[in-house]
């Protein structure tokens, strides 16, 4: 019956009776009607059936007008209604905004809609833009009101529970639905093919930190540590910028922190530095102001090297800078104390360095390319390994007889260079490497400490399990065979043991590591070749598994390291053993005896020996009072004693009492000791003073006048952890584009803008160089040769103006067209991203000609050859700021100026990935747009000072003026272009000034939009551009340009002499020399030796190339000769002049008429004719 009626009759409207046949209700029945009544009446025939009856409403189709098309319940359940959702959205947000009416609304009802929106999350008919938008609803409900939403999360449980325990509904799904996301999107993170989480995911990682899903994730999930770490960042950021109180866990990282730079005697209660309120934000950016720009101030590496001492073998410049092949006494080795390094490690005829930002630097031999640096070459000095320089590495491994290094970095990840026989860098194959490269099989299993031996290597995860690789001959891999592994493989016979520590030997090698760990008893294991009992077992036997070393058991041993043929394991309590080969007295038991089972270092006993490291044949130790002890072979003075005789037991090194040594570390045959000033309480308390503080604040830095420098020191620690924990969770971010607005949520979105200013340069700049290295391609030495015919552009500017049509003729212009080929893979080379043939002239591209081709660009685009730039307002008028830079030429909007500023933005691009600073002057709201800040009236105000006075006077004038004015309905462009505003008005009256005033507002804040995007898109093809919006507007000139000054200390720090020494009264007449000379000379003089017109901004950027400054003999007289340069060298040769007025005048007289590279005395074709040719 379709249709209800009284007691029961349906005699009327019955719409269909049937049977009980199946065939008779199969079919679906259609009623037209909201309601409808069934009867069923049995004869009482038959038993055991019945009827189930599934009704199901239907609906029209949204947007359809045919009456008959209709869906099923499931399909509009499937297919929800977004503009409802924001409708019924809408409802929530009016109520609390108009009245309190919200805080009376049914919390079920509130909850019903979030569960409802969450539920919504998972439709695949909602695009990613919408499923954002239900991201920031559910986060608004959530947190906007939450004592109403509060019981969306409670359960029923007692008063006192935890905050865990209250949630019961929500979290689960969002929990889940997060973990799904970041299985998904993590592993592409890792590997570098995605920068940044997905829009969705960073919402939806906010959303799940706000409920604090993080408190639900059991400890076991460790796949789950990167959300875990942006849930505190998120946390500690929400804290600074709110002036709240910081979270528990962070307090302790930064209490942590200042404990290690804080003197003895200070009061350790006051924790003014961690209150919100007393440090204002003004305040903090004015600390991170400070420390950014002069980082010297402040002694903020708290892990950085004190005193650093060298000596032994030095032949290949290994000790990284004393002179001397042997040196046979500690001498202080200033070249690698000034990286203040956290870690020393010496491998053949090696040293590398690893500083406190996890820079690794390389001295020493470099055959075989185990120097990392990209070459074979060997260095005197200590050279940083650029590939890697984006990565933070914690540890670098390096056999004192190897050949081949492992460096293992903050996330867990390994990389190998150098000698690649045996397979020992686990790359699957048997090929060596110049530079470092990750290994693919270990991504992914967080490494946390690694160890190479002569052939093979090993590595420990963060469960305790083992891998080998490289030579297995003698079982040295424990896999029960000898054969080779290429890969890193898991050693089966510890699968149940948590390994702790691991060491690996050289020649016919033994591997040692121990096992203990969570509160378990350390146990010793060895296994490998056991020629001269060196397994420790009692016996020359070999071993193919790991076997525990019986008369260590108990020892409670904490260190184990692998000489040549013999061992050395140090104890908690400071005793140290070794066993194995005795002969050149390395064991430090008195005579050349093997010993075939582990044995105390007798000289040593009563002694607390600290840190313990093996050379090839000696041994030194360092012990809790600061003293260094050494034995063994001294052939190459590497026992520290002044002589070459061996010692048989160890000997206190003399030279170094007194300087408190906490750290040692020994190569083939030299050796380091370094103190770090952090640990420096261990050795004696009384001499802890803490960590050198400014000796006065900054004029600048008026806020900061009054503030105590150990609150500052401290508030500064503050915000350096910050700054190192936000950076570590960049990718969570939401730096992309912002997405299409479904609507207005009145989401609070992160504070974005505000972090560029709180964030410590280095933290950043880390990241931005760790995501450009890992696109870098390095199989090639430069890009395409393109041609440059500088003659013609000489031609085609004699009168000034443009280089040809729309400056096609000018350097940029013919680079330009070229762009092409550039495009993908050359914009990504580290250097020389093309290689120049200058028409006309002899010149040679080694480097030169490429830097040379640049400064021409720089140069044309600030000279009016290309048409891309203009001069601001207030250097047309010379008036205001900025008068001496340049702004985009809005009038350049061509498809062909379009694509021209494309190619703007590649240079741009190339010169952050590169290092290699552009010298363009553009002016700051230029910088700050492409930083992706948004232009306001001060930006404008900072290139055009009359125009917000103009615009104030048209607002506030009597009308009659307006109208005696007669003035246009225009405005004019920063580049001086009369622009109509409206085709409605003309002149502007009382009545539309208003409009005026906002609509020529709107067009200067817009003015350069084209420009903008299209120089962005240029730099996307390079850089990741998203990132740039974590850099302020200086921070990214200084980036592209390198520093506007030229610090001669720093020229200084990367100057190598040849010739003569660097103390030469020539050389030292050179740099004083340089001391009076002008910015602008200092600027010329670098074009003159490099090419360039500006320094890199640190050492690091100098990509390990050194400033040569060469005396040769072949002058004569020198006083008639001028100085010589050759640029693809960054080489100066200078006569030795007679006296420093002569070397001022003839340097002088170089850099301001010998600019071109061109050092021929005629050019190979007369340029008459060339030009002739080309006419």
């Amino acid at each position: 019956s379709a249709h209800p009626y009284p007691d029961d009759d349906y005699s009327e409207g019955v719409v269909k009776i049937k049977g009980r046949e199946w065939s008779d209700w199969s079919q679906p029945l259609k009623l037209p009607t909201n309601e409808f009544h069934w009867k069923f009446k049995s004869d009482g025939s038959v038993n055991g059936w019945g009827w189930k009856f599934t009704a199901q409403p239907t609906v029209p189709l949204s947007g359809l007008t045919t009456d008959d098309i209709t869906m099923s319940d499931r399909r509009v359940f499937d297919n929800p209604s977004f503009p409802f959702l924001i409708r019924l959205f809408e409802i929530f947000r009016t109520a609390d905004h108009q009245s309190e009416s919200w805080i009376h609304l049914k919390s079920s009802v509130v909850n019903e809609v979030v569960t409802s929106f969450t539920s919504c999350l998972r439709y695949t008919c909602f695009g990613t833009d919408q499923r954002i938008w239900l991201l920031k609803t559910i986060k608004w409900m959530v947190t906007h009101r939450r004592p109403i939403s509060k019981t969306l999360f409670e359960g029923s449980h007692s008063s006192g529970t935890s905050h865990v325990t209250q949630y019961n509904k929500l979290l689960p799904e969002l929990t889940q639905m997060l973990k799904t996301q970041y299985d998904y999107e993590e592993p592409l993170v890792r590997s570098g093919k995605q920068v940044l989480y997905s829009p969705f995911f960073s919402e939806l990682s906010t959303l799940c930190c706000e409920i604090k899903c993080d408190e639900v994730l059991s400890s076991s999930e460790l796949q789950m540590a990167g959300f875990l770490q942006y849930c505190l960042a998120y946390r500690t950021m929400k804290a600074l910028f709110d002036r709240t109180t910081f979270p528990p866990k962070f307090l302790e990282q930064v209490s942590s922190k200042i404990e290690e730079v804080c003197g003895e005697d200070e009061d350790r209660s006051l924790n003014q530095h961690e209150n919100n309120m007393v440090f204002t934000q003004q305040i903090d950016e004015q600390l991170v102001m400070w420390i950014n720009k002069r980082p010297d101030d402040w002694t903020l590496s708290w892990a950085g090297s004190g005193s650093i001492f060298g000596w032994g073998h030095n032949h290949r410049g290994q000790l990284g800078g004393p002179e001397g092949a042997k040196v046979k006494i500690p001498i202080p080795c200033a070249s690698v104390a000034a990286l203040q390094p956290v870690q020393l490690v010496g491998g053949e005829q090696t040293l590398f360095a690893v500083t406190g930002e996890g820079r690794v630097y390389a001295t020493g031999y470099g055959a075989g390319g185990r120097l990392g640096i990209g070459s074979n070459d060997s260095v005197s000095i200590p050279t940083l390994i650029e590939s890697i320089q984006h990565v933070q590495i914690t540890q670098v491994s390096v056999n004192a007889g190897g050949k081949h290094i492992l460096a293992l970095s903050n996330e867990g990840e390994v990389y190998s260079w150098g000698e690649g026989v045996d397979g020992k860098l686990g790359h699957g194959n048997r090929t060596a490497l110049d530079h470092p490269r990750i290994i693919e099989s270990l991504r992914g299993d967080h490494i946390i400490r690694v160890a190479t031996g002569g052939s093979h290597s090993a590595a420990i995860n963060s469960a305790g399990g083992l891998y080998t690789w490289g030579k297995g001959r003698y079982g040295r891999l424990g896999h029960e065979d000898s054969e080779d592994q290429l890969r890193p493989k898991l050693v089966a016979a510890l699968k149940d043991n948590v390994v702790v520590d691991v060491a690996c030997g050289n020649g016919d090698a033994q591997t040692l590591c121990i096992t203990g760990g969570m509160g378990a008893t350390n146990v010793v294991w060895s296994w490998g070749d056991g020629d001269y009992g060196k397994l420790g077992r009692g016996g020359s036997d070999g071993c193919k598994v790991p076997a525990i070393i019986d008369t260590l058991v108990g020892k409670n041993i904490t260190k184990v390291a692998c000489g040549s043929q013999f061992s050395v394991a140090l104890s908690k309590s400071g005793a140290v053993f070794t066993w194995g080969k005795g002969d050149y007295y390395r064991l430090g038991h008195g005579s050349d005896e093997h010993v075939r089972r582990p044995k105390v270092v007798e000289a040593l006993r009563g002694l607390k020996v600290v840190e313990v490291s093996v050379g090839s044949l000696h041994c030194i130790a360092a012990v809790e009072n600061g003293d260094v002890y050494t034995w063994g072979d001294n052939d190459e003075g590497q026992i520290g004693d002044g002589s070459t005789q061996a010692r048989q037991m160890p000997r206190l090194v003399a030279a170094l009492q007194g300087h408190h040594i906490t750290h040692v570390a020994c190569g083939s045959a030299h050796t380091v000791a370094w103190s770090l000033p952090s640990e420096s309480h261990k050795v004696d308390k009384r001499r802890r003073t803490g960590a050198k503080l400014p000796e006065h604040v900054p004029l600048e830095y008026n806020l900061l006048q009054n503030i105590p420098f150990t609150e500052l020191r401290n508030r500064l620690v503050v915000l350096t952890q910050f700054s190192d924990l936000l950076c570590s969770v960049i990718p969570f971010l939401p730096l992309h584009q912002a997405p299409c607005d479904v609507t207005d949520t009145t989401d609070t979105p992160l504070p974005i803008d505000q972090l560029r200013s709180m964030l410590v340069s280095s933290g950043k700049e880390l990241f931005f160089k760790k995501v450009v290295q890992s696109s870098m391609i390095r199989d090639k030495q430069h890009g395409p040769i393109i041609e440059i015919n500088r003659i013609q552009v000489k031609r085609h500017r004699e009168k000034g103006g443009l280089a040809g049509p729309n400056g096609s003729k000018s350097v940029f212009g013919q680079a330009f067209q070229k762009m092409e080929t550039l495009l993908p893979d050359s914009v990504l080379l580290p250097h020389r991203i093309w290689k120049v043939k200058f028409l006309g002239e002899s010149v040679d591209d080694c480097g030169g000609g490429y830097s040379e081709s640049i400064t021409e660009i720089c140069d044309e685009l600030q000279n009016g050859s290309v048409p891309l730039l203009s001069i601001t307002p207030n250097g047309r008028d010379e008036s205001g700021a900025n008068r001496d830079c340049f702004i985009f030429n809005s009038a350049a909007s061509s498809d062909v100026h379009i694509r021209m500023f494309k190619f703007l933005g590649l240079l741009i691009g190339i010169a952050m990935r590169t290092g290699s600073p552009l010298s363009i002057n553009l002016a700051e709201p230029v910088w700050k747009q492409l930083a992706s800040i948004k232009p306001c009236l001060k930006d404008i105000t900072e290139i055009d000072k009359h125009f917000v006075p103009k615009s104030m006077y048209i607002r506030d004038c009597e009308p009659h003026e307006l109208d005696n004015m007669q003035m246009p309905f225009t405005t004019y462009s920063a580049c001086g272009k009369e622009i109509s505003l409206s085709s409605t008005h003309q002149t502007v009256n009382a009545q539309n000034r208003n409009e005026y005033i906002r609509l020529a507002i709107q067009y200067r804040l817009h003015e350069f939009d084209q420009m903008v995007a299209a120089v962005r898109e240029g730099m996307a093809c390079v850089v990741p551009v998203p990132l740039l919006s974590l850099f302020t507007a200086s921070e990214l000139e200084t980036t592209v340009c390198g520093s506007p000054d030229i610090p001669l200390h720093l020229l200084k720090s990367v100057s190598t002499c040849k010739g003569v020494p660097p103390n030469d009264e020539l050389i030292q007449w050179f740099w004083e020399t340089l001391e009076t000379f002008t910015d602008e000379e200092r600027s010329l003089f670098l074009r003159f030796v490099w090419g360039r017109t500006r320094l890199p901004r640190s050492i690091a950027d100098f990509r390990g190339r050194d400033f040569v400054i060469q005396v040769p003999d072949k002058y004569h007289p020198p006083d008639h000769y001028l100085p010589e340069s050759y640029t693809c060298f960054f080489m100066l040769k200078l006569p030795r002049y007679s006296c420093k007025p002569v070397l001022a005048e003839k340097l002088k007289y170089a850099i301001h008429f010998c600019k071109s590279i061109d050092t021929d005395d005629y050019a190979r074709i007369d340029i008459l004719d060339f030009e002739a040719a080309n006419d």
